[in-house]
Order: structure tokens, then sequence, then C-alpha cells
């Protein structure tokens, strides 16, 4: 978008009472914290027809500067590249357009620096110099941990680690780290080759932290393949494992019918369905099998804690308020469950 006026039309045609409104949803979310913040912007997407959130967060920037009473120069004058004095000599770079500033929008929260300076063909250094000015973080907040995605989707640990090395679902940072590489060397140390075994413990030397899945599997001499099976049966562990909200959407479009869609709630669902592309024949086309229907009953503990399913009984022999009630009281109780 070279200028600004598709954004002006789009926001100036809502009205102005309307307009404040979302203002103040928006920065509202923001001061709140980054989960309040991305249900402000969803909501803003759903109630206003061809707004993106590069749109939003650029609403968000001049509100700010609204309020601040900052103007801060975009680019130079007539788009020619700024140049800086050094001990080497002049070094001159490109100016931050409309354009490049939308995409930042777009993918800032989302998407690692690196990832977002190789898009743009920048470097790290300066996008995190052009979201300092904009007055954003570089950090990716908006996203999921496994144990969140866990309780969403209703699947366990060794489903959501198959999902991951299989490929299906992508996470931040998905190299192995070395820790893992000597464990597994530990362990399976009479079924790996002689050089493998040398080639980890020369690793050690290195003090290198993560490698990627194929030269994981150089230096265990085996198949990527294998490799891929060690991380599903969690004898081999990524670096970081936290799922971006993008990586989640696309997860949902691929691959929703791998999760337990039947066991969710239908507000759920329904969420799913509309914010991140869950196919509704996914969703409603299959049944929920006899042995699962125990999942579907969801029960409140004294302390407060909703838990679907059977583990609600584990809970309540742990359960310190539930425990300090007498031992009849408790038994008629789980009686009256059952």
């Amino acid at each position: 978008m070279p200028d600004g006026l598709p954004r002006k039309k789009t926001w100036r045609s809502i009205g102005l009472a309307r307009l404040a409104a979302i203002d103040r949803l928006l920065m509202e979310g923001v001061e709140v914290g980054p989960a309040c913040k991305q249900r402000a912007i969803n909501k803003v997407l759903r109630e206003v027809p061809g707004v993106t959130r590069g749109d939003c967060w650029q609403r968000i920037r001049h509100v700010r500067k609204i309020t601040k009473r900052e103007n801060r120069p975009l680019a130079a004058p007539g788009g020619v590249a700024l140049e800086e004095k050094t001990r080497h000599g002049t070094r001159s770079w490109r100016p931050w357009t409309q354009e490049d500033d939308d995409r930042l929008l777009t993918w800032a929260g989302y998407e690692p620096v690196e990832r977002i300076a190789q898009r743009l063909s920048r470097s790290g250094r300066a996008v995190r110099f052009r979201l300092c000015a904009l007055g954003m973080s570089a950090r990716v907040t908006d996203g999921w941990s496994l144990r969140a995605l866990r309780k969403l989707l209703r699947v366990s640990p060794a489903k959501l680690r198959q999902f991951i090395g299989s490929g299906m679902l992508r996470v931040r940072d998905p190299r192995i780290t070395a820790r893992s590489l000597a464990a597994l060397c530990q362990r399976n140390g009479t079924s790996l080759d002689r050089a493998a075994v040398e080639r980890i413990a020369a690793l050690k030397a290195t003090r290198k932290g993560a490698y990627t899945w194929e030269r994981a599997a150089e230096i265990l001499g085996v198949d990527p393949k294998q490799v891929q099976t060690w991380i599903s049966a969690g004898q081999l562990k990524v670096k970081d494992t936290f799922v971006t909200d993008r990586s989640f959407e696309e997860f949902c479009k691929k691959y929703g019918f791998g999760t337990n869609l039947p066991l969710i709630d239908r507000a759920t669902r329904k969420w799913l369905i509309e914010e991140y592309g869950v196919a509704p024949a996914q969703a409603d086309g299959e049944k929920v099998s006899r042995a699962q229907k125990h999942a579907l009953v969801v029960r409140t503990c004294k302390c407060g804690r909703t838990i679907a399913g059977n583990v609600y009984f584990r809970h309540l022999k742990t359960c310190k308020i539930a425990t300090s009630q007498p031992l009849r009281t408790r038994l008629r109780e789980f009686s009256a469950l059952v």
C-alpha cells in the first residue's frame, strides 16, 4: 500500500463514534496484555469488514502518536536513501516505505525477527530498530504453548509430539537440542555406529546448543525419517516448542481432522471454525467413541477448578480443599457423580 488513502477511507467509512469505540477497545487490549490485545484485534476484524491486522496496528500507532504528541518521519524526503558517516566511510541504506511498514506490522508478534528480516530483505538489526521506532516489541507473544494446545484440542502430549515430528505443526524453533542428542546416545549407544557415538562426543567441545533435523541425521548416521520418529516418541527434543498463532492457523486449516474435535465443546468448535478455518465437516462429522464419552462430562471441584473427563477423580484425591472435607461427605459426592 504505497500511500495512506485506502486506510483512511476504511477508517472514515465507519463513522467517528464507532471509530472512537474501536480506538478505546484496541488501547485497552494493549494496556492489559498480549491475550487481551489479540482478542481486541480479532473482534475488530470480525466487526469491520475490509480491515487487516496491519490496519489495526497502524491505528494503535496513530492513537499513541496523538496521545504522546510524537511526530516521527517514516522516510527521507523524496524517498532518497539516507546516509551515515562512519569510520570506514559513508554507508547508505534503504528507507522504510509505507508498504514496508504495513508488512512489518502484519508480521510483528507472529513471526520471529530473523524470518521477517528475510522476507523484507533487511537485516535483523534494522527490523528491531524499526519496530522500536514504531513502539512495538520484536518478541513473538501471540501464540500457544503445548500445554494450552493440549487443553484446547483435547489431545495427549504424545499426539502433539507426533504432530511436531511429522511436520504438521510448526514450532518456533524446531532445531534439536544437543542435550537430547547426548541423552539418546547414552540410551541407544549400542544400536548406533561407533562413528556416530564419536561425533556426538565431539559435539560437546563445540558448545553448540541445537542442530537442524538434517544435521542431526548426519551426526547420528540415520535417515531423517528416523529422526522424526524419535521426535514423535519424545527421545529427541526440539529447542522451542512455542507455536505461533499463524502456525496454529495453518495447522487447523490443513490438519484439523487429526485432533479430537468431537470432544471439544460447541462454543470452542465454533470459534475454531470462524477464527482458524477448521472445516465444519471436520468438526461435526465424527462421532465420539464409547471409550471417550467420559471426556464430555465436565465437573467442577470445590476449589473452583473445572475438569473434563475421569481426570477429575485423580484431582479429587490430591486437592487440599476437597480432602479437607469429612470422608463421608466426599464419598457421598463421589457416589452422586458416578
